[in-house]
This record gives structure tokens, sequence and C-alpha cells, in this order.
């Protein structure tokens, strides 16, 4: 089982696989080239940086100099998520740059993110801030996602728009966290889209206290910078996890997703699996993501945010029995503690027979449950071992009770049309679309969007 190492409750990062066997300097220059679309000449310098990690060596202005491109410094920090050396393997690198010179915006920008992956949030944001006066890409972009993990969608579009993303999003365009062609910035900019597009009513009356969970009065809190409703930004908190584990566990939805299909041969069904939000939310919650993002990150969500991800994280992944399914709701009985849930939004185009037993994670929205992973058929025969895997909220004990879902079908085909009716829902988009009918079309007349107080 492969996990990634630095993320809570995973059993340890991969080994860093080096340099295969036959694999020359100019192959991987190549593949540089082909990945981040690099020219050959900044691919070189990519490598070169890449390999300072394992070796340091004694003079650093190239590697400096390379860290003050934008395109060389964000392919460097992918190549060490994807090797596996984030943390300790980069923390001799990263001392001996900021001794040599702190203050360039690249290396301010690659120290701020690895104290992030840390968890010093706090000393992080110091030093992005005093970066960002250059105007460096990467910094604004950084800058841009605590405040978008704050909810200030508005103060995040600015910052993003001064970093040279396209912040005029076609909403009707569906939005994928994880497309390899796009910069951190502009995936950003994607996601705050909705959000920022319109800006929230008031939350409550001056004096009231503030709705959002902070104890403060509304006057003092939040007036002039509302949050849209909590129902709404739930979707948007679980993009903000997907965010996170993209810069610092990238490769652990794959993993898990390789370990569930080890024994299909059906090459559709296998894509399904591996695009599915199931390897996502498994990494999100019995691989330890979402605890890790609570603890690193945590401080920059809005109070009721943060309540939501506890419920979230406290929730347990269990086999239902379908009560009653109808258009955009489901009622559900759960096997292992019989209390019935009302599941709403995240449930399948079609409704289910009721008496089908399905696998899934609801975590508590509002007044109902949502399935952000969706549902996946199970036989009544395999409901006893699928409740005591899963009570065991141990990663490795749950993929591999997923994957006898699929060792044990009795042909791939009816998995595969059963798997695409209830778990492959292809929805981030209507994950970000959540604010529904209050998001203006182009027929509508827009409201006034202008930035919240003190944003020019």
């Amino acid at each position: 089982m492969t996990d990634v190492d630095g993320v809570s409750g995973a059993d340890g990062g991969p080994e860093p696989e080096g340099e295969p066997l036959g694999d020359s300097m100019a192959d991987r220059v190549h593949r540089a080239t082909v990945e981040f679309g690099l020219d050959v000449a900044s691919a070189e310098r990519l490598e070169a940086v890449v390999d300072a990690a394992g070796d340091v060596p004694d003079e650093l202005g190239d590697v400096v100099d390379a860290l003050g491109e934008p395109d060389i410094a964000e392919a460097a920090w992918t190549r060490w998520s994807d090797d596996g050396l984030l943390g300790e393997p980069l923390d001799t690198l990263i001392d001996r740059l900021a001794e040599l010179d702190g203050s360039s915006p690249g290396v301010t920008w690659l120290r701020a993110r690895h104290l992030t992956w840390h968890g010093h949030t706090a000393e992080s944001i110091e030093l992005l801030e005093a970066a960002r006066a250059s105007g460096d890409r990467l910094v604004l972009a950084d800058i841009a996602a605590v405040e978008a993990d704050r909810s200030d969608a508005a103060a995040a579009r600015e910052l993003l728009r001064e970093a040279g993303a396209d912040v005029d999003i076609d909403l009707d365009t569906a939005f994928d966290p994880f497309a390899a062609d796009r910069r951190f910035a502009q995936e950003l900019a994607e996601e705050i889209a909705p959000f920022a597009m319109l800006r929230p009513k008031p939350m409550a009356g001056r004096n009231d206290r503030c709705p959002c969970g902070s104890g403060k009065k509304y006057k003092q809190c939040h007036l002039g910078r509302e949050l849209h409703p909590i129902e709404d930004r739930a979707g948007w908190l679980y993009v903000k996890l997907m965010r996170f584990m993209q810069v610092n566990a990238a490769l652990l939805p794959a993993a898990i997703g390789d370990d569930i299909v080890d024994a299909v041969t059906d090459p559709e069904l296998r894509q399904m699996v591996l695009d599915s939000y199931l390897t996502v939310d498994l990494a999100l919650f019995e691989g330890g993501v979402a605890q890790r993002f609570l603890d690193t990150r945590g401080s920059l969500l809005p109070p009721d945010e943060a309540a939501l991800l506890e419920s979230w994280i406290a929730a347990r992944r269990s086999v239902f029995e379908v009560e009653r399914s109808r258009g955009g709701a489901m009622d559900v009985i759960d096997v292992a503690t019989r209390e019935r849930k009302t599941v709403v939004d995240t449930v399948p185009d079609s409704p289910l027979e009721a008496g089908w037993k399905i696998i899934g994670r609801l975590v508590p929205v509002g007044d109902g449950y949502r399935a952000y992973s969706g549902f996946l058929p199970v036989n009544d025969d395999m409901v006893a071992s699928m409740t005591e895997a899963f009570a065991s909220e141990d990663l490795e004990t749950v993929t591999l009770a997923i994957g006898q879902i699929f060792e044990t079908a009795a042909t791939q085909d009816d998995l595969r049309d059963a798997f695409d009716e209830g778990l492959d829902m292809s929805a981030l988009d209507e994950l970000l679309a959540e604010l529904g009918d209050a998001v203006p079309t182009d027929d509508e007349p827009k409201p006034d969007a202008g930035p919240p107080p003190g944003v020019s």
C-alpha cells in the first residue's frame, strides 16, 4: 500500500524512485518539456533544481536564479512532491537557500510552501506577505490561496488578477482541480469564481452575534465581508481539501486507485475508478489528508467551516440500505448503526431500488447529508466484512475491502454499469455551483460585485 509521507494518518511516504535504469538526462529533460510545457533550456534548469534536493551543491546561485522563474519553481515543487521529497529531504536545501538569498521571491515562496507543509502556517504567511510587493506570480497566488481558505473570494480574485491569472471565468465550463495543463493560480481562479461573482447577503443584524461562530458581534466580525451560507460553502470546503492534497500529496489518490483495481481487467472500469471521487475521498479521510489540512490550515477557515470539517472527519464510511430514492434526495439506513439519514444533492441521477445495499461516506451539511464520493453497490454477503473493515478507519484495510467488490464481481460489465450509475458522477462543477439560482446568468442583471472594504 503506497501512502504519502507527511500526511497525518498515512503509514509513511514512498521511497524516492530516483532515476530509472537507462533513463538519461536527455530523457528526463524531454519528459519535463512535455509535462510542464518548458523549453529545453528551462527543462535542463529544472532538472538541476530537482537534483539539488538529493545532493545539495556547494554553489547554489544557479538554483536561486532558476527558482526566480515561476514555471520552473512550480514544476520543481511538483516533482519533489511526486518523488516523496517534501519534508525532511528538502530541509537542508531550503536552509542553505535561505542563508544564501532569503529575500529572493522564488526562494521565499519555496520556504513559505515548505513551512506550510511542516504545519507552520503563520510563519509561512508572514514570509509571503513580506514578499508581496515583489509581484511574484507564485507569491501572489499562494496569498490568494490563504484568502480562499478564509472564504474571501473577492480578495483572492484581486490577488489572482494581479498575478496574471484569467479571473473572468465561464461558469458553464466544468472545473477540474486535477487538470494537468493548468497552473495553480489559474485553477484557484476557477475554484473561487462562483463565490467571487456574487457578494453574499448580510448574515445578521449589526449587533447580533455573528453566525460564523466566532462569538463576536456581527459588526465586529463579518460586517462588510459577509460569507455565503454554509450550505453553499460546503462544496467549496471539499474543494479546498482537494487543492491542499494536490499541492502536498498529489499521488495518493492514484496509489489508492491502483490498489482497488488491482484485479480489474476491464480497462474502462479501471479508468472509471481511477477518475472517480472514491479514491479522492479515501485519501482525504482514511488517508488523513483532511486531518492534516485541519491541523495546518484550520486556523484560516471561518469557524463554521472548521466545525463542519471536524464533523466530516468524525463521520465514518459505512454500508447503507436504500429505503427510498427520488430525484435529488435519497433516504438510507446505516447498516452499522440503524440510523436513518437523508442524502441530498449528491445522489445518482437515476433513483436506486429500495433494498439495495450501497457503500459510501455521508457527511453532514445543514439538515441533511451529502456523499461527495458517491455510492457503490455491494452484495448482501459482503455487508458484514465491509462494515467491519470500515469500522477500522484504516486506509489499507478499507481499500482492500473495497477492492474485493471488484474481485468478486460476476461480470465486470455489470459492475461498470452500476458504478457509472452510483459513483462516477463527474460532478465537481456541481459542487462549485451550489449557489444555484443565486448566481446571475447572462440574461439577468448582475448585482454590485465590487470588492469589499479594504480591497482596491
